[in-house]
């Protein structure tokens, strides 16, 4: 899989703000999947933005989880 020309690895890496490396193994992987689901063989800035917001979505619902756990 091949990256597009122009993504902006920075702004990525600002939403992921304290993510560990397992999230951001799972964003790029997750963005290759949009991609492939497309038939597509690059990776856009706009796939990897879709990640970001699913893998941290699923971040969030598990960190509220845990919470309620504890309570």
């Amino acid at each position: 899989m091949n990256l597009m020309r122009g993504i902006d690895l920075k702004k990525i890496a600002e939403k992921m703000n304290g993510a560990s490396g397992a999230e951001l193994k799972a964003v790029c992987t997750e963005s290759g999947m949009f991609a492939l689901r497309e038939r597509r063989v690059h990776v856009t800035q706009e796939d990897f933005e879709m990640a970001v917001v699913k893998v941290m979505k699923k971040e969030s619902e598990k960190n509220m989880s845990l919470r309620k756990l504890w309570k």
